[in-house]
């Protein structure tokens, strides 16, 4: 790819809303039930809280804070986790010490990309069939960012050193980049490194991932509708939502 396609790239202002999933348990358990008595689980919570990277973020948030911290969309824990937690395995473009949040512009994209992303680890892991529920976030972003959808083989046809060499040549006032995901290149997503670009998450449809102890096959929404969507068929142009 050539250099001067990357230097000719150009930096946009970028709004609207953009997509991600996170997994959904219900009812919510707390992390220490049923390994130390519960009458000293407060404590535990206590010791844990002291380090714990993203209270220390949202401590350092909330100083810099004018008026009700609250209200504040960075320290929503939806907003402030991507960039208080190390990714080991890195993003797209950066390496763990670079905290981003990979987020998709359409619905269908971010699904493309969560299933992908859970289809890897259940492969790694060799798990057994099983259902994951899934909940999608749907986080409006406004900033500026660097702009490389239309670069021609980016980031499909590149390795992990040369995604990595394009992410610290990001310039200077973006926020973040604009780029076609290999999981579903008809698609738009956008590495944020910045929380600042970020309004308030919201949580919208839930689905299921039906894992069949080689590949998910099949996806649930569980909506009005009850949607059945066929895994495979994510990836591909037209919208099957």
């Amino acid at each position: 790819m050539p250099s001067v396609a990357l230097e000719n790239a150009p930096l946009v202002k970028w709004s609207g809303d953009a997509f991600r999933l996170i997994p959904s348990r219900f009812p919510p358990v707390n992390v220490y039930e049923g390994l130390i008595n519960s009458d000293r689980q407060d404590e535990i919570v206590s010791l844990e809280n002291l380090t714990n990277p993203r209270l220390r973020s949202l401590d350092r948030l909330k100083q810099a804070t004018q008026g009700d911290a609250s209200a504040d969309p960075r320290l929503q824990n939806w907003n402030l986790a991507p960039f208080a937690y190390g990714n080991p395995d890195g993003t797209t473009f950066f390496g763990e010490d670079r905290p981003c949040l990979e987020i998709a512009f359409e619905r269908q994209t971010a699904l493309a990309v969560s299933v992908a992303k859970r289809e890897t680890f259940l492969k790694a892991t060799e798990e057994a069939s099983i259902g994951l529920d899934m909940r999608m976030l749907c986080t409006p972003v406004n900033g500026t960012l660097w702009d490389l959808r239309d670069i021609e083989g980016l980031p499909a046809g590149l390795d992990e050193k040369r995604r990595r060499e394009i992410g610290a040549k990001m310039p200077e006032g973006a926020q973040g980049i604009l780029f076609r995901p290999v999981e579903r290149p008809a698609g738009i997503c956008l590495a944020i490194v910045t929380g600042d670009v970020l309004e308030r998450s919201r949580q919208t449809v839930h689905f299921r991932y039906v894992w069949d102890g080689k590949r998910i096959s099949i996806l649930y929404a569980f909506d009005n509708e009850g949607v059945r969507i066929e895994a495979s068929a994510l990836a591909g142009e037209d919208d099957v939502l």
